[in-house]
């Protein structure tokens, strides 16, 4: 038995230059970044094509891996960008790229390794089908959906594949990879880097007694639970936060470099450095126990920091050293009042300068920590080096030097004068020779051997600067050997551009007009069968009934994104149906028992290549962020565009109800029924789903209809509602029979391009 360590590599935000530079300094093992475009972060200020390559050599001058993020849904028309990005990326010697984008993925998997194709928390794996899937599709590491409980991600990790997780940072409250909620709203899409955050704004429920930030998640805090996921297998621990401060991917990475270091032991201060630098009222197991039901933070929005004292006058009384300029907030209670600004040092009395109305006993909270701040951005990661420096008269002076096994030399370009009066000395040179200022060395030992000879201040400064430069470039090289191949493969990127036109070509197809209907209850598969050409029955309860209901009517049965695949597996395989996929774990559990299946919405199929990935399935759904002209576009026409019923927003792991009805399983409220409402008064209904667990959606308010601009016949997909599936029945046939529609409806993305 092997006793090599398990890989643990702290995998930290670098959302810009300095959050990088900060990350690299205080301690993480990789860092993870995007470029100006098609990554998950477009708000952060990223980095280009033309700074990228000095980054990555930066980084692995420390030994630092680093990550790409291509983690966007892609459009037809955009693709070939992607490809190029993923070009650039790849011969800067980048260590791995992070990818949503299926066909993309496949792309990177052909690419000589050592290469790490990393399969995005988009993807949805959360248990071994989803976990198998992208490894067919050539992930190398699979970073396994938030949500996921310590259970299903050790079933990821029992496939063999590197499993990421998430260990700090902030959590979404819908499933990972599933949120339409800030497309559909207003059109800056969330799985395109453009969230708008809607889920961070004040709702409130139909009960009467709920009001707050009801989709507001915590911030998760790993400091008692990396142990757990050392044992169950993870390799790589990633920090969340491409949109924070530079400060925070420091301290992040520092905390949890100690953290690893001693062996999952941690100080108080670490928890209170995490608590400080960032705090969305923290939690320390989010999913990972099953218990996924305290998650939401309803008094919280934005940072918190922590407690460090209480107000008295326009003072406080500190409890914790304080600095001047130190950010605070004061909160009444759990309502945040105020921000303010430390106006003095020290402990007890602090004068502050406070934005708001504030009273004696109101609680005051750090939120920003000048000395923290300060600590983070001076540390510095140094590269031991020892010298052997020589030089006589009439000679060039050589220097050889050492760091870890890589060794240089080099001579001077002049060579060295002989004393005319007072020799230099050999503590002068050292002198010069340790003076190494702002740069990334540190020198550990000095031998010197000379002659009688004389040397400028001046000449032994810049042979110490050509040496740092020397070895600067020696140690990039020597980690960049591994992708010595890089350079021969000119030829496997040309066959992939090819393969792509030949796909594209391929998948030309001439189709006919199609209506598929979704289902909601048995008696509505009886009145709409023998009407469509696909059935789809989404029955709240997915059980032994409802799947030989589904039999019965030859209807696909629609499956919750988040499912319980193994206990779908068991129960499927005793009783073969058609299923619609929502994510790519459901695809492996429909090729594992022969089921046939359609590529349901929540594959987001926003491109050709990512269809053709399919190409098994009966049909598929286009993605609900693109528009009628961007499907116009696609080659492939077969799929179903869903012009008519229930919008799902967001597909929820936790229960709404245990938090709005302060229930449990034993008392269960989720057959009341449950709004969500906005401040302008638009209504959001909660609808529950159950397979072997409970997960919940979260529906627009407003129906979608597009019956007043489509004139013409097509694929499409509609909610049951006897009238309109006549008249889509209609449209088929070329009649317009004049039908409109009489509720409140959003005609969705289907006229309006997502951002």
């Amino acid at each position: 038995m092997s006793n090599a360590k398990p890989r643990r590599e702290i995998l930290a935000p670098a959302g810009s230059i300095e959050q990088l530079v900060a990350a690299v300094n205080n301690g993480c093992d990789s860092v993870y970044l995007g470029l100006d475009s098609f990554n998950a972060r477009m708000k952060a200020p990223n980095f280009t094509v033309e700074n990228i390559g000095q980054w990555i050599d930066y980084c692995h001058l420390f030994g630092v891996k680093v990550y790409v993020a291509i983690n966007t849904s892609v459009k037809n028309n955009e693709f070939a960008k992607a490809v190029e990005l993923l070009e650039t990326v790849y011969l800067n010697n980048a260590d791995g790229v992070i990818v949503t984008d299926l066909a993309l993925m496949k792309i990177a998997a052909r690419l000589p390794k050592p290469f790490d194709v990393v399969a995005s928390t988009q993807l949805n794996a959360h248990d071994s089908f989803g976990a198998e899937f992208l490894q067919e599709c050539g992930a190398t590491t699979v970073v396994c959906a938030r949500e996921s409980s310590l259970d299903e991600i050790r079933d990821v990790a029992s496939t063999g594949v590197n499993v990421e997780c998430f260990i700090h940072g902030a959590t979404c409250v819908c499933q990972s990879g599933q949120c339409l909620f800030s497309a559909m709203v207003g059109g800056n899409s969330g799985n395109r880097g453009l969230c708008a955050q809607p889920c961070r704004k004040l709702y409130s429920s139909n009960n009467g007694q709920s009001r707050g930030y009801l989709l507001s998640a915590r911030d998760l805090c790993g400091l008692d639970t990396a142990s757990q996921l050392n044992d169950i297998g993870v390799g790589t621990y990633k920090i969340e936060g491409r949109n924070r401060r530079a400060e925070y991917a420091g301290i992040t990475s520092r905390v949890y470099r100690h953290l690893f270091d001693n062996e999952f032991k941690y100080d108080k201060c670490d928890l209170d450095d995490l608590a400080e630098m960032y705090n969305r009222s923290m939690s320390s197991l989010s999913y990972l126990d099953g218990d996924n039901n305290d998650i939401i933070a309803p008094n919280v929005q934005n940072h918190i920091g922590v407690k460090v004292g209480e107000l008295k006058g326009r003072a406080f009384v500190a409890e914790k050293e304080i600095a001047k300029g130190d950010g605070l907030k004061v909160f009444d209670g759990n309502k945040e009042i105020c921000g303010g600004v430390a106006q003095s040092n020290g402990m007890g009395s602090i004068c502050a300068d406070f934005g708001g109305v504030v009273r004696d006993g109101m609680q005051v909270r750090r939120t920003t920590s000048v000395k923290l701040c300060e600590e983070v951005q001076n540390a510095k990661r140094l590269l031991p080096v020892s010298i052997e420096f020589t030089a006589y008269p009439d000679c060039y002076a050589e220097i050889k030097a050492r760091y870890n096994d890589i060794q240089i030399e080099f001579k001077s370009e002049f060579t060295v004068q002989k004393a005319l009066k007072i020799p230099t000395t050999e503590q002068e040179i050292v002198e010069q020779l340790r003076k190494t200022g702002n740069s990334h060395y540190t020198i550990t030992d000095i031998i010197v051997e000379k002659g009688d000879i004389f040397l400028a201040k001046s000449q032994i400064n810049a042979l110490r600067r050509q040496l740092f430069e020397i070895l600067d470039k020696a140690i990039v090289e020597s980690y960049d050997e591994q992708f010595s191949n890089r350079k021969n493969a000119d030829d496997i990127i040309a066959d992939i551009k090819n393969d792509l036109n030949n796909t594209k070509t391929a998948n030309k197809s001439t189709t006919t007009n199609a209506l598929a209907v979704t289902c909601y209850t048995k008696e509505q598969l009886q009145q709409a069968q023998g009407t469509c050409q696909y059935l789809i029955y989404k029955p709240q309860f997915i059980n032994a009934q409802t799947i030989t209901d589904a039999r019965e009517y030859n209807a696909f049965v629609d499956l919750p994104a988040f499912s319980d695949n193994k206990y779908l597996y068991e129960l499927m395989s005793k009783s073969s149906v058609g299923i619609v996929c929502h994510n790519v774990g459901h695809v492996e559990l429909a090729r594992k028992l022969n089921l046939l299946y359609i590529a349901g919405s929540g594959l987001n199929i926003y491109n050709d290549f990512i269809a053709e990935k399919f190409s098994d399935a009966k049909t598929f759904v286009y993605s609900l962020e693109l528009t009628l002209s961007e499907i116009a576009e696609f080659t492939n026409q077969t799929g179903l565009v869903f012009v008519d019923g229930n919008i799902t927003l967001m597909k929820l792991v936790h229960c709404p109800y245990k938090l709005n009805y302060k229930c449990n399983c034993s008392t269960c409220q989720a057959g009341k029924e449950l709004t969500y409402t906005d401040e302008l008064g638009n209504f959001f209904n909660i609808i529950r789903r159950k397979d072997g667990r409970c997960t919940f959606e979260l529906q627009n308010g407003k129906k979608l209809s597009v019956i007043s601009k489509l004139k013409n016949g097509g694929r499409f997909l509609i909610d049951y509602n006897a009238q309109i599936i006549n008249h889509y029945l209609s449209l088929n046939k070329g009649i317009d029979d004049g039908y409109t529609e009489t509720e409140t409806y959003t005609k969705g993305r289907l006229f309006s391009k997502v951002n």
